[in-house]
């Protein structure tokens, strides 16, 4: 496939709202983003390092305050939005991903 196809391919699919997201690390940036990202329509991944952030996503319960937990809570109930403890998942990610790590300082 050539990069104009992969491009129009991938512009398709986020015209078309099929593109997935992947959204690695669900702190104070990364559960805002996946949020904002399955608000507009995109199934989205998260993946943690930390197993309580994994289960409590999973179980739609909030733990920024940037995020409304009656939106999360919904978007999980939808199937919007899953999160993992390990990468397995990534390959069906194919057209966006996000890091969101840890600020120091």
């Amino acid at each position: 496939m050539s990069n104009t196809e992969i491009k129009k391919n991938l512009l398709q699919k986020i015209k078309n709202k099929s593109a997935i997201v992947a959204v690695i690390g669900l702190g104070y940036v990364g559960l805002p983003l996946a949020v904002e990202k399955a608000k507009a329509g995109y199934r989205t991944i998260g993946f943690d390092i930390q197993k309580s952030k994994v289960r409590m996503v999973n179980e739609g319960h909030n733990y920024i305050g940037d995020v409304v937990s009656e939106e999360l809570e919904g978007l999980v109930k939808k199937r919007y939005i899953i999160s993992y403890y390990r990468f397995f998942n990534s390959e069906r990610c194919r057209f966006y991903s996000h890091m969101c790590s840890y600020s120091f300082g």
